[in-house]
């Protein structure tokens, strides 16, 4: 089974206008609206690739209510812990003439450490060998900088893995509890490195410092330009197909998504890096926050090149 847990999932909502025209009216040509959240997205991909997960987190007001409500409607199973306050809200606005994104995002309520707590009772109710646990996303206030590197620790404790889709200091005391799997993109990844990576060769050698020190699968995202990804099995530089991107948002969670449902079938990594990067390529083909369909999934997916890396490009 997959779990995912988003600790501060929001509501997407996304208006398009030609151009924003920043202390002026503007007239909204089109919205949407969808349950947001990286392990959400996560949970929602899985779900549209013919997976099963549990989606777990937290959820505050009505707005929890609407995210509860349209994943009940997908058919995704769901054990959240209610907390008080409201789930925020986060506001994308797609300008047409420019295609530039900007995006208004909601801290999230603030969530006392009991409710953590609560949460890791819950999630050891779903717990068994061999199951994979997503941690994904940003926290909401109250809730400890090291709650990943902890839910980590539990879920190791269970015989289950764990892959952490997230920045700052969650991710950075995340690593220190050596997850099995992280996907930092390269500014993440520069963070974690404490300096400026310039090129593959600097990226891989940082993702192959991070494999030294046992996380088993390192997969940096590249944006347009596919993945790189270090493993016990090899190394390899993922090349997408070329699409007519609409949104980069939520393709990274679909790359998870993909990732972590093929290693959850015992298929090997490069299957995974398949999977995951046809559907990343299928979400960036939707507009908005819509994620990529199956069809567009099973499409793309021939048309994904992974090639493996030589170990010397980095001695």
């Amino acid at each position: 089974m997959i779990i995912t847990i988003t600790l501060n999932p929001a509501v997407d909502r996304v208006v398009t206008l030609p151009t924003l025209h920043l202390g002026n009216t503007n007239r909204i040509k089109d919205g949407m609206l969808d349950p947001g959240g990286k392990g959400v997205n996560v949970s929602r991909m899985i779900h549209e690739l013919g997976g099963e997960s549990v989606a777990m987190g937290f959820l505050a007001g009505s707005l929890g209510k609407v995210i509860e409500d349209a994943l009940t409607k997908l058919g995704i199973r769901q054990d959240f812990v209610h907390t008080p306050g409201q789930t925020r809200q986060n506001l994308a606005i797609i300008e047409t003439a420019t295609h530039r994104h900007t995006i208004l995002s909601e801290a999230g309520p603030e969530t006392e450490v009991k409710y953590v707590e609560k949460l890791r009772r819950e999630l050891e109710r779903h717990l068994h060998p061999n199951d994979w646990v997503v941690l994904a996303g940003s926290v909401p206030p109250g809730v400890p900088n090291n709650v990943y590197a902890t839910l980590t620790e539990l879920v190791h404790a269970y015989g289950a893995e764990v892959c952490i889709d997230a920045d700052g200091k969650f991710l950075e005391l995340g690593v220190a509890a050596i997850p099995d799997l992280i996907k930092p993109n390269c500014e993440e990844l520069e963070r974690l490195a404490g300096r400026s990576l310039a090129g593959i060769d600097q990226i891989l050698l940082a993702a192959y410092g991070l494999r030294a020190d046992g996380i088993r699968y390192v997969v940096v995202s590249l944006g347009r330009e596919g993945a790189l990804a270090v493993s016990p099995e090899g190394a390899y530089r993922v090349f997408p197909p070329a699409v007519h991107a609409m949104s980069a948002i939520g393709s990274g969670d679909s790359l998870v998504a993909g990732l972590v449902l093929a290693l959850s079938r015992g298929e090997p990594l490069v299957d995974g890096l398949r999977l995951g990067t046809a559907a990343g390529a299928a979400t960036a083909l939707q507009p908005g926050t819509r994620l990529g369909t199956r069809a567009d999934v099973d499409r793309l997916l021939p048309l994904v090149v992974v090639k493996p890396m030589q170990l010397a490009r980095v001695a």
